[in-house]
């Protein structure tokens, strides 16, 4: 999926979006299921409103663009690296595809094969944001075989989840963590 934002058809956007959503609630009953059995994470997993970032009134925003992965370690086997995230094209709105225009610039660290991805089309569902440009955000990342995710959190509270669409040619895998920021293009 390499197409322009303007190529993106409506039905890949409804397919990202049911994605999208679903990766959302399985990280959140994820982080449920670590707190039931570890009550003392609580206060870790807490996804109550920031008041920096979030309004708490229920605007729901689409980050949807295209995003690059470069890998800097060797090849072969999994081994620790370090991938770039970038976006040259991407919006933070109402609707996918629209809004405010970004890019993006992290990193994340973790076990890999020396990922090079250029211009994947991702999309995701921000519950209840006010602020994303210009913050501080951790990513974890995951890369394989056909699709790519990428979650993002501000500090305890789980954000979104970005996800490819299916068949996206990865030259290897990867999962890590991270951090970066959206800037206004």
């Amino acid at each position: 999926m390499s197409e322009t934002l303007t190529d993106v058809t409506p039905d890949q956007i409804a397919e990202l979006d049911k994605k999208s959503q679903a990766a959302y609630d399985v990280a959140i009953k994820n982080r449920q299921a670590l707190v039931a059995k570890k009550p003392e994470l609580k206060t870790a997993f807490d996804q109550s409103v920031h008041p920096q970032s979030l309004c708490g009134c229920g605007s729901r925003l689409y980050i949807s663009g295209h995003f690059s992965f470069e890998g800097c370690g060797s090849g072969g086997g999994p081994n620790n690296e370090t991938v770039y995230i970038s976006s040259s094209r991407a919006n933070i709105g109402l609707q996918p595809n629209q809004g405010t225009q970004v890019t993006l610039a992290g990193h994340a660290t973790g076990a890999g094969t020396n990922i090079n991805l250029s211009n994947i089309y991702m999309q995701g569902i921000v519950p209840d944001a006010a602020k994303l440009i210009g913050v501080s955000l951790s990513f974890t990342l995951s890369i394989n075989s056909g699709s790519v995710s990428l979650t993002i959190s501000e500090g305890p509270r789980l954000l979104a989840v970005l996800v490819s669409g299916s068949g996206v040619q990865a030259n290897g895998e990867f999962t890590g963590s991270g951090s970066g920021v959206f800037t206004q293009a």
